[in-house]
This record gives C-alpha cells, sequence and structure tokens, in this order.
C-alpha cells in the first residue's frame, strides 16, 4: 500500500478546513490507517486544536532540514502522529524547503498524510499541492467562500496538480440552492453529506481535540466518518 497525501485548503478562512483536516485525520485512524497530520499553516490553529502551544521543533524545523521527521512529530492521544506548527513557519524561504522526492521518502511509512495549509495563496501551499494525490476544499455556500473555492481550483492548477478536486460543504444549516449546487458540481467532484452545523465542534476545537473524539456519537461525527470513508475507498486505502 503506497503512502498517500492529502491538502486540504481554500483562499477563504472559516471554511472549517482546520476541523476537516483534523476530523480526517481521526476517522481514518479509527478505519485502521497510519496517518500523518501536518499543519502548515502559520497561525497554528490545527496545532491550537491539538492542545499545542508553541512547539519546540515544529514543520518548520523539519522542512528547512534542522530536525529530522521522527525528531519532529508528536504521537498524540488521538493515535495519529502529528507534525505541529508555530510562527516561526513563516519565515521559512520555500527555495530552502526540503526537495519533492526526499519529502516523499520521509513520509513513506505512513498510509496516509493530511496537510492542513494557511488561507490564502502562498508558496508553502503550492509545495504540497503539488504533491497530492487529492485536494480537500472545504467551503461553505456563502458565495465569497465559494470564490475562495475556485481560486483553490486555480491555484492546485498552478502547482501543477493535475488530479481530482473534492469540494466538502460545511456549516449547512439549510438545503443548498439548485443553482449553486450545478455550478458547484460543475467544478468539483461534491462530497455527500455535507457537514452539518454544529455547536460540538467549537467546543471540541476548545478541549484540544477532534469532534469524532470529543462528541464520537454526534451527527457531524457520523459526518465526517462517511466523508472519509470515501476518500479512503478512492485513494485505494480501503
Amino acid at each position: 500500500m503506497m503512502m498517500k497525501i492529502v491538502t486540504v485548503a481554500n483562499t477563504s478562512g472559516g471554511v472549517g478546513k482546520t476541523t476537516t483536516a483534523h476530523a480526517l485525520a481521526v476517522a481514518s485512524v479509527e478505519y485502521g490507517k497510519k496517518v500523518l497530520l501536518i499543519d502548515a499553516d502559520p497561525a497554528a490553529s490545527l496545532t491550537f486544536c491539538c492542545g499545542i502551544e508553541n512547539p519546540r521543533v515544529s514543520s518548520m524545523e523539519f522542512l528547512n532540514g534542522e530536525f529530522s521527521l521522527d525528531s519532529a512529530i508528536l504521537k498524540t492521544t488521538e493515535r495519529f502522529s502529528f507534525l505541529p506548527s508555530s510562527t516561526r513557519l513563516s519565515s521559512l524561504n520555500i527555495d530552502d524547503a526540503l526537495a519533492m522526492e526526499p519529502l516523499k521518502a520521509a513520509l513513506k511509512d505512513f498510509d496516509l498524510v493530511v496537510v492542513d495549509t494557511a488561507t490564502g495563496p502562498n508558496r508553502l501551499a503550492t509545495y504540497f499541492l503539488a504533491l497530492s494525490d487529492l485536494v480537500f476544499i472545504p467551503t461553505t455556500i456563502e458565495i465569497l467562500n465559494i470564490r475562495g473555492a475556485l481560486h483553490a481550483k486555480d491555484f492546485a492548477a498552478s502547482s501543477g496538480y493535475q488530479g481530482a478536486l473534492y469540494l466538502l460543504v460545511t456549516k449547512q444549516s439549510a438545503p443548498i440552492d439548485s443553482e449553486v449546487e450545478t455550478a458547484l458540481k460543475s467544478n468539483f467532484t461534491v462530497l455527500e453529506p455535507a457537514i452539518r452545523a454544529d455547536a460540538s465542534i467549537p467546543q471540541s476545537q476548545e478541549s484540544g481535540s477532534s469532534v469524532l473524539t470529543r462528541h464520537p456519537q454526534s451527527g457531524v461525527a457520523a459526518d465526517y466518518r462517511e466523508i472519509t470513508y470515501s476518500l479512503l475507498e478512492y485513494l485505494e486505502l480501503i
């Protein structure tokens, strides 16, 4: 079974990107996969949501070659390996980052690598998009966030990525307008079910764990498990 990389991206913020990356990692572990979750965002929101603040070694020190992957990753209580981030990542010169083949070699012992990227176009996101086996784009149905999803599509293409673009509607509290749905399906593979709006998500983030861990019987946890199964099927990991 070959290692697969999934990059979670949207140039808009507030769409559930970090929540989705975290949930994909936890659900994939539940399905028996060996998972590495990477926080590639200098804001380090995912790192905070995993209950970590100001790690001594982060994705910055791994990507610039200062530390090996084994020295940089943390093993979490949610049973995935985690490469945390810090504000130091903002100073990374991407031209000095690990070349793609050595990076893939470092990741080869995992079944699945999930990468959470920063909001907005940035060269580090391009770096991971170019490596990806699947690009995963969460969005709400607000027009600016859909616009961000379309920008992420263009951004992925500019990186050289030519694979599938999976779009996931998040924070859904009402049916999707038929015209909006048609427009989304003309640009993306739209996953179902959409992720329902649920107060258990921010509660879980505050506790430093995924909603699948904090509220395992919730509807939103069931949504993410179903989505993750579809993703693993596409990647031929299940």
